[in-house]
């Protein structure tokens, strides 16, 4: 169908409405979390408390040892659920939930 311009101007050309959809809702999307060792860590400073390690269900949480008396805390990459139970026993408020760094934001950072 060809519309001439003085039709438009004119009105007598009107476009017919075009039905408005709801817009479908999307669930929230969540970020991972995973567990941070801060440098409050009691371990650091010679004193022995691996409380988050007897906490983390699955084992995330490792100690290597440093040489007089001090430990390493050491969360293994992919091990952490980001569940939280090592936050809320650590003594010293150490260990913290911190948004999941992904291999594609490592990627991204690196070609950025």
């Amino acid at each position: 169908m060809a519309v001439s311009r003085a039709d438009l101007i004119r009105g007598r050309f009107r476009a017919e409405p075009t039905p408005v959809q709801a817009p479908v809702p999307q669930a929230p999307v969540t970020q991972a979390l995973e567990a941070r060792i801060g440098a409050s860590c009691l371990s650091f400073n010679g004193t022995d408390c691996r409380m988050c390690s007897d906490h983390c269900d699955p084992g995330a949480i490792r100690f290597r040892p440093l040489g007089r008396g001090r430990w390493l805390p050491m969360i293994e990459a992919g091990g952490c659920t980001g569940c939280g139970d090592c936050v809320g026993v650590c003594p010293v408020k150490a260990v913290t939930l911190e948004p999941a760094v992904l291999e594609t934001d490592v990627l991204e950072t690196a070609v950025g």
